[in-house]
């Protein structure tokens, strides 16, 4: 236990940036239940998350001003959520930036495709950092109160909160990662 508080101290923020520039919700939920534990500080936590995610947002809004159509066409899948996220940001405009933040799965395509119709770039910036802000402080306060549950049913026995850690991720596999990984299965 005494390595873990070292290693987030130390690294813990570096390691939010990292974990929301390459996966997001379900790290958010980790980080929420280390800042119940106060291993980690809400407030540098949730500017590490959203700077983590904005910069992997950015970096495919750009490519997809670049080349994104072209990329995006290229193969079945990524045309298929090409056209998902087409109709969903014809429909709601700004609104989709919120809508495609709570879409599990939904950062890439959209991204670029924002990108690649045209979406002015501060416009985006604007209106992601709003919604990023929102994103974050909804699982990292999802993450807290699952904290807060385990305190409550673990006691003051912090080995066992790791246990709850991996319960917690056990069940958010299954529903947010088994369903699209049988589809994929289903459809080969």
């Amino acid at each position: 236990m005494e390595s873990l508080e070292h290693f987030l101290q130390n690294y813990g923020y570096i390691a939010v940036f990292i974990g929301t520039f390459l996966e997001g919700e379900l790290f958010l939920l980790v980080v929420g239940f280390f800042i119940k534990l106060k291993l980690l500080n809400p407030y540098v936590s949730l500017v590490s998350a959203m700077a983590g995610a904005f910069l992997h947002e950015i970096i495919y809004f750009l490519v997809g001003k670049w080349k994104g159509r072209q990329f995006l066409l290229r193969n079945k899948h990524t045309r298929k959520e090409y056209m998902r996220a087409k109709k969903l940001l014809q429909k709601y405009g700004v609104l989709s930036i919120f809508i495609i933040r709570f879409l599990y799965g939904m950062r890439m395509i959209p991204m670029m495709l924002m990108g690649a119709t045209g979406f002015g770039t501060v416009k985006f910036i604007f209106f992601n950092l709003i919604s990023l802000f929102f994103w974050a402080v909804i699982y990292l306060s999802v993450g807290y109160f699952f904290g807060k549950a385990a305190e409550h049913f673990f006691g003051e026995a912090k080995e066992y909160y790791f246990i709850a850690v991996g319960v917690i991720i056990f069940f958010l596999f299954l529903i947010l990662i088994y369903p699209r990984i049988a589809e994929k299965i289903r459809k080969e």
